[in-house]
């Protein structure tokens, strides 16, 4: 499915709703990774964050595999690393393939609501308690007392740390993943629309687009949060962008242009 991933006796592999599955072993890995980092001394809540990563980017991938099958194709899914990808294969137009970029960060929102909705259910908190607990958790400024009623509400137990976990996981993932970075959705859509609008070098604008909004993160964010890991993901995008730039020049310059770019 993917040679960045190639497969391994080690792989979980399952059908759902019709779509094949892979999950290569570094998925776990690098989830657990993640999780480690931020509750080392309590293996249920890593375990627990492995559970809420796993939904949430099987759920997003579905995002785009159930829009590929709505234009006919046969679309499989691959979680490893960080990430998934989803192999659709089924769009003809360039608006067919910015419908199933979007899918993706649609389901994950979805998810994100869904949480929500849950939490009012189950534990009885309300849409302003539901706002204050996010918008706290996104460092932004909030009603105290909504935030410490939801907070009351929703306990200390697994089912608490679960919400924030989900909360956390979908809402900033859909929001980093709409970025117009390449290769993530938000940048594949800026191409695809940017392409369109300028035939001869939309391509190219959007990778340098990519190139300097991730850069200008890596230091922004780096600094900001003193996260070296932020800085090593948002440098990396900055350096495959620069690299994809390179090869487009030296294209260039043997005459060289792809036309269905859009299809990949």
């Amino acid at each position: 499915m993917s040679t960045a991933a190639p497969p391994t006796s080690y792989d979980l592999n399952f059908r759902l709703l019709g779509v094949p599955v892979r999950v290569h072993p570094f998925f776990w890995l690098f989830s657990a990774m993640l999780g480690l980092s931020g509750n080392q001394d309590d293996l249920s809540l890593v375990a627990l964050w492995v559970g809420c990563v796993f939904l949430s980017i099987l759920v997003h991938e579905f995002g785009h595999a159930l829009m590929g099958k709505r234009f006919g194709g046969s679309p499989s899914i691959l979680l490893y690393s960080l990430g998934g990808l989803c192999y659709s294969g089924s769009e003809r137009t360039p608006w067919q393939r910015l419908a199933v970029i979007l899918a993706g960060p649609g389901a994950g929102f979805l998810l994100f609501l869904a949480t929500l909705i849950a939490a009012g259910v189950v534990d009885r908190i309300s849409p302003v308690e539901n706002l204050a607990m996010v918008l706290r958790l996104m460092g932004l400024p909030h009603d105290p007392e909504s935030y410490f009623g939801g907070r009351s509400k929703l306990g200390d137990g697994m089912p608490a740390q679960a919400y924030f976990m989900m909360v956390q996981i979908n809402l900033y993932w859909t929001i980093i993943n709409l970025l117009p970075i390449w290769p993530l959705d938000g940048g594949q859509a800026t191409q695809v629309v940017l392409s369109q609008v300028d035939r001869r070098n939309g391509v190219r604008r959007s990778h340098i687009i990519s190139f300097l909004t991730a850069g200008a993160l890596a230091i922004f964010l780096g600094v900001r949060s003193g996260s070296l890991f932020i800085t090593l993901f948002m440098g990396y995008f900055a350096y495959t962008n620069f690299q994809i730039l390179q090869s487009m020049h030296e294209a260039k310059r043997f005459g060289y242009q792809q036309d269905d770019w859009w299809r990949k």
